[in-house]
């Protein structure tokens, strides 16, 4: 193996290009390694030859020169190539590994514009019960960015707006060395991109996203309970470079009812029943919430509380296919205004029970001993 023949040295042609060239030398410097060979000394030397291939192959200005005047070139005004077990090398490898393992899912690779995910939004919605136990579209509109359609998210005033970074020669990574390590990080200059914006888009001045005003319908399954968050896939903000938009997540609050409390499927509904009615009994309508009314049964003697159950007119499960019961709660009417002959019969049960009033809280207490 000629030493000063670093094209050889590597097994690439003298028009390989980078990609090709840093190819070559990972195989053969893992191959080569010395901690892969302790006390192999032909392998320690072959080590550190492809080392100093890959030194100046691997650097533009350096291959120039080797291209034109050989090893010697480089010698005598270029500063020589780098031989033996040099960190920048070892370092490029090594954190060429790394970048992959962490670019993998971010939409970014050396040399490629590194793309990134929009951001996810949040949103609430109000509406009534009744909605909620149909299901509603609800008209929508949100503040988001989106990809701008005057450069289609490049951020550039055409093509020819887009130059390759001079400072990484589009790669998006500058090496730096630091002792016998060297390291590799984002360009600063193109932002890890690998390339700049010579020529801004005017409509979104560079950006290559815009502000803007989406109306939207979002649809509310039936069932839905308070404080339930829906997603909506790709509703947020647009990616930069070709990234995933956002999603959308909307929060469901619903309107307070001026009939029914919701306890999960079950609908909770406040029945006023007049004394006499609950004492002798009879049958009263109240409404359910897909609308009309049901007849319920008050047995004689109903108390004060007394809850009833009918069945499957609550509100749906998510999905609607089950559905939960109406329970009528009982609450005692007791009147306010006796007429004349009110009072006397009301006195007269009052004897009847045994329960004689002072005349001056004749109505109270009998009231409260009915009420419990």
């Amino acid at each position: 193996m000629a030493s000063n023949d670093y094209y050889r040295i590597l097994g690439v042609p003298r028009n390989a290009g980078p990609d090709e060239i840093k190819s070559a030398y990972r195989k053969l410097a893992m191959k080569h390694h010395p901690d892969r060979n302790q006390g192999n000394t032909e392998s320690e030397s072959v080590f550190k030859e492809i080392n100093e291939a890959y030194e100046v192959l691997s650097t533009p200005e350096k291959r120039q020169v080797y291209d034109q005047f050989g090893a010697d070139g480089l010698k005598a005004g270029a500063g020589g190539g780098r031989g033996g077990f040099q960190g920048a090398d070892l370092g490029d490898m090594f954190g060429d590994l790394f970048e992959n393992l962490f670019s993998q899912g971010q939409g970014g690779g050396r040399g490629k514009p590194r793309s990134r995910r929009g951001a996810d939004l949040k949103e609430e919605v109000e509406i009534t019960l009744e909605e909620a136990f149909s299901g509603v579209k609800v008209p929508l509109t949100i503040e988001r960015t989106e990809v701008c359609g005057e450069c289609e998210g490049t951020g550039a005033r055409g093509k020819s707006g887009i130059k390759k970074c001079p400072t990484c020669h589009g790669t998006g990574r500058v090496q730096y060395s630091q002792g016998f390590f060297a390291f590799s990080q984002a360009c600063p200059d193109c932002g890890g991109q690998g390339e700049i914006i010579s020529s801004p888009c005017k409509a979104c001045a560079g950006a290559g996203r815009q502000k803007k005003s989406a109306p939207l319908n979002i649809k509310i399954p039936a069932g839905v309970e308070e404080g339930a968050v829906l997603r909506v896939s790709g509703g947020g903000d647009a990616g930069l470079r070709g990234g995933d938009s956002g999603d959308l997540y909307i929060q469901v609050r619903l309107r307070h009812h001026s009939h029914f409390e919701r306890h999960g499927r079950d609908l909770v509904y406040d029945c006023q029943v007049a004394v006499w009615q609950a004492a002798l009994g009879g049958e009263t309508d109240v409404p359910v919430i897909d609308g009309g009314r049901v007849k319920i049964k008050i047995p004689q003697g109903t108390q004060h509380g007394k809850v009833f159950r009918v069945h499957e007119r609550g509100m749906p499960s998510p999905g609607g296919k089950v559905r939960g019961d109406l329970l009528v709660r009982v609450k005692l009417e007791v009147p306010h205004d006796l007429t004349p002959r009110q009072r006397e019969l009301f006195e007269e049960l009052a004897k009847i029970a045994g329960h004689e009033t002072a005349p001056e809280d004749k109505d109270k207490g009998f009231f409260k001993k009915i009420l419990g």
